[in-house]
């Protein structure tokens, strides 16, 4: 295990930032034949009986060793295989969930993830609705969220972020990860190049909004991404090294969410369309698109609204500031009304304070910070650059390679914006 991990687990401590940090991680597990260790961890931790979630595939590549290795061990072992939506496809939505709550057996201790990002999401909620730990087994290096206590599930057909409960441990099987599709190798790494503009989204809210800031989770978040890119070609050659490195990152970002209790180091912007892209798709019933794929593709476009700003001067940010019409919180109603339908009632409370919020004070404020301003945009890399990172990977790095069409990215850009009550890039430049 990654020393640069280890050190975290277990630990609390009172930060600079002003907040008591903990991690309730116990063991982080990233080798080859990591899937062995996890029978010695679940004696350890005396839970006779637990229950194997899983899907049709991950039950195929990984679930039916592990459930095997458990009941070698003496382990009384319940399955439970998430059935595909109409869709053809697993979905962390009300129908999963309520699967899940009924195939696990009420004398069981505890639940085992197998699986990727929507897996694990399903198991998380459940988890801690029903009081029992979790342990994670990815089965591709392709989401930053093994480690967070965030949920981000389908509801009614909305995307929402629920809080929950972070992995008792991880088991990361670098054999099983380098046998993962490529798509999800690459969508890995385009959901840690999302932490640039995460990263100067939640500077912007420090800056403008006096929103809490922990310098210690945005230098976390800032390694975890920097393990990749430094490391891009091993992880297109899909080598031990890679797949560790990636694995590292991905779980370092989660610490990064654990430490503050939030998303906000990880998730800005470029997941508001990601999001966004998601919740049209399923009311258009298309099949959904791999969350790191949307988020690389999506961080690109907002790279390009971060670059944009570097071209203008203090003088003409106050121009355009004063010169533009501050939206009142009935034109944002409208607006949300005209663009999300029936989940417009649920995104307008999501955005209720920052549609009672004293919009021309806040333009008067970007004016008045415009340094502070352009100090975080530079900090962003290019937007060459990313889709460069990205394309090393073989991942996709514009809408039209993911199946978006030039309408949905238009819609996302002017709207997307209120699917989380967060200041981004995209609340700034309205504004401008």
């Amino acid at each position: 295990m990654s020393e640069l991990l280890n050190e975290w687990l277990g630990k609390r401590f009172a930060c600079a930032c002003g907040q008591k940090h903990e991690i309730p991680i116990r063991r982080i597990v990233i080798e080859r034949d990591a899937l062995a260790t996890v029978v010695d961890y679940v004696r350890e931790a005396g839970y006779e009986e637990i229950t194997l979630v899983a899907d049709a595939n991950t039950y195929a590549v990984a679930g039916n060793k592990l459930r095997s290795l458990l009941e070698d061990g003496q382990v009384k072992v319940g399955t439970c295989v998430i059935r595909e939506n109409e869709m053809g496809e697993v979905a962390a939505d009300e129908e999963a969930i309520v699967q899940l709550m009924l195939d696990t057996s009420l004398t069981s201790k505890a639940l085992i993830a197998v699986g990727s990002g929507t897996l694990h999401d399903i198991v998380r909620f459940v988890s801690h609705r029903t009081n029992r730990p979790f342990l994670s087994v990815p089965t591709a290096p392709s989401v930053d969220g093994f480690a967070s206590v965030g949920a981000p599930l389908i509801v009614r057909g909305f995307k929402m972020t629920i809080p929950c409960s972070a992995p008792e441990a991880i088991f990361a099987d670098l054999g099983l990860l380098a046998a993962a599709p490529q798509a999800m190798i690459a969508a890995g790494v385009g959901d840690m190049l999302g932490k640039h503009t995460s990263l100067a989204d939640w500077a912007l809210g420090r800056v403008l909004l006096d929103e809490h800031y922990c310098e210690l989770s945005a230098r976390l978040t800032l390694e975890a991404v920097e393990l990749c890119t430094t490391h891009l070609e091993e992880i297109a050659q899909r080598s031990e090294l890679g797949m560790r490195r990636l694995m590292e990152g991905l779980i370092l970002s989660g610490l990064s969410m654990l430490l503050v209790g939030h998303s906000r180091p990880a998730s800005g912007a470029e997941h508001h369309l990601s999001h966004y892209w998601e919740m049209v798709l399923l009311q258009q019933r298309r099949r959904a698109l791999l969350h790191g794929a949307k988020v690389g593709v999506a961080t690109v476009l907002m790279a390009q609204r971060y670059q944009a700003l570097l071209g203008l001067t203090a003088d003409e940010a106050a121009a355009r500031l004063a010169a533009g019409q501050a939206p009142s919180a009935q034109t944002d109603a409208e607006r949300i009304r005209a663009a999300y339908g029936a989940m417009a009632e649920a995104i307008i409370a999501e955005n209720a304070t920052a549609m009672g919020g004293d919009a021309a004070a806040l333009q008067a404020r970007i004016a008045m910070h415009w340094g502070d301003v352009l100090s975080i945009a530079r900090a962003v890399p290019p937007p060459e650059q990313l889709a460069a990172w990205l394309a090393a990977v073989q991942g996709p790095v514009a809408p039209d390679q993911l199946g978006v069409e030039p309408a949905l990215v238009e819609a996302s850009l002017q709207d997307a914006l209120f699917v989380r009550n967060r200041f981004t890039i995209l609340r700034l430049q309205r504004l401008l």
